[in-house]
């Protein structure tokens, strides 16, 4: 195998995370880093499986005309697909089966093509053609040193087929996707008209689930396995500007075999787990010193905030300086590493991480909110809007009424 490495963005998400809208900012950012734009490549294995879908289609559409399918076929996915003989067996197999069982193909959708049983045979061989190109185009690109150019493959798979690739995943909660989903008209037929908020998060968990059985059935890979990647950006509060840069500075890393932070999220979902005082105090290290510092430096991607995990919730043992500067400056993406989970020890002492989870507090909750707001922020921020029922949860413990 080659031991060149060239900028290969592998951008893989689950479903209504943004990916094409990170696309497009990470093609404007690099622009501006002076990349010329024919030297920005963009490969998107949806874009790809919708091409070799509709000639499919319009192919079996046009069986009884005979001048279009002689036009069809000349097409170079049809050409790919009918040059083994096993494909074409497959073609005619699902031909016999729409036929069979009368299946409408005249408002073809995606939706249908990923979905239909009559289809399921022809969507096996376009999966394995686009995985085959994938990977010859890896091989390709690698083939010898392209410093000037970049490519960001918007691929599911792109991690398990061009293994030196940057490999990037993009997360949302289901109640952020669900909203996004709801609100967005612009989105295909399959994507629109839901009755309700919940209606939508059924239908994107749905896919998302859909797609993760497939891909360990099909491939026996697990999408959702975090070491499939280098990054994963927790998409639901962040702004794109954000996003894009996170991605860039991380793949310069990536590139110098610099250590980085694998988990990206934003300051609002690391809850504090220690007071105002000691967060924005002068007795310590200054917190005007740490926003100054970040303003004018960046966060080092190498420096995640450690946080701890229980009961749905995630909680600062160390870098709340960071966490609150980065909130104060704007910024909707920090890094972090989650050092304990549920009844597991801290590493370096203090408890378990639910006995710091549960240490959280309504006074430490409420104090540290302010600092999400300010010019150019939230008018009003309260981790009410992250965590629903957070502050009737703690006022219950703490034995409080409204």
């Amino acid at each position: 195998m080659s031991d060149i490495r060239n900028k290969i963005v592998a951008l893989s998400g689950q479903p209504v995370t943004g990916k094409g809208t990170t696309t497009k900012a990470l093609i404007k950012k690099l622009e501006e880093q002076g990349y010329v734009s024919d030297n920005i490549h963009v490969i998107s294995t949806g874009n790809e499986f919708r091409r070799y879908f509709n000639t499919l289609i319009d192919f079996i559409r046009n069986l009884d005309n005979p001048e279009k399918l002689q036009k069809i076929s000349k097409t170079s996915e049809m050409q790919d697909f009918m040059s083994n003989m096993e494909r074409r067996l497959f073609l005619v197999n699902t031909i016999s089966k729409l036929r069979v069982h009368g299946v409408d193909l005249t408002s073809f959708s995606i939706e249908q093509a990923n979905n239909l049983d009559e289809l399921k045979e022809i969507r096996s061989v376009v999966d394995g053609l686009i995985d085959d190109g994938i990977r010859k185009k890896g091989e390709e690109i690698n083939s010898e040193e392209r410093p000037d150019e970049i490519w960001i493959v918007d691929s599911r798979l792109a991690f398990h087929n061009i293994p030196d690739a940057f490999s990037v995943r993009l997360t949302a909660t289901p109640e952020v996707a669900a909203k996004r989903l709801f609100n967005d008209k612009s989105r295909g037929v399959e994507d629109s008209d839901y009755a309700s908020l919940e209606e939508a998060k059924k239908a994107r968990e749905k896919r998302r689930l859909g797609e993760q059985e497939r891909y360990k059935e099909r491939y026996g890979v697990d999408l959702e396995a975090p070491d499939n990647y280098n990054l994963i950006i927790d998409t639901s509060y962040a702004n794109i500007n954000d996003i894009s840069d996170t991605i860039l500075k991380c793949l310069d890393y990536y590139m110098e075999d610099k250590p980085f932070a694998k988990n990206w999220t934003s300051p609002k979902i690391l809850l504090p787990l220690q007071g105002i005082r000691e967060t924005a105090g002068k007795a310590t290290y200054s917190f005007d010193a740490m926003i100054d510092t970040i303003n004018k430096e960046g966060y080092m991607p190498d420096k995640p905030i450690e946080v701890v995990e229980a009961n749905g919730y995630k909680g600062i043992i160390e870098g709340h300086h960071r966490n609150f500067a980065m909130a104060s400056l704007g910024k909707t993406l920090v890094p972090y590493e989650v050092i304990a989970k549920d009844d597991e020890k801290i590493p370096y002492g203090g408890g378990t991480a639910r006995q710091r989870i549960d240490s959280l507090s309504t006074r430490n909750l409420f104090d540290h909110e302010p600092l999400f707001e300010g010019k150019g922020k939230d008018e009003h921020f309260s981790y009410e809007d992250i965590y629903p029922g957070i502050y009737d949860k703690l006022r219950e413990k703490e034995g409080k009424t409204r």
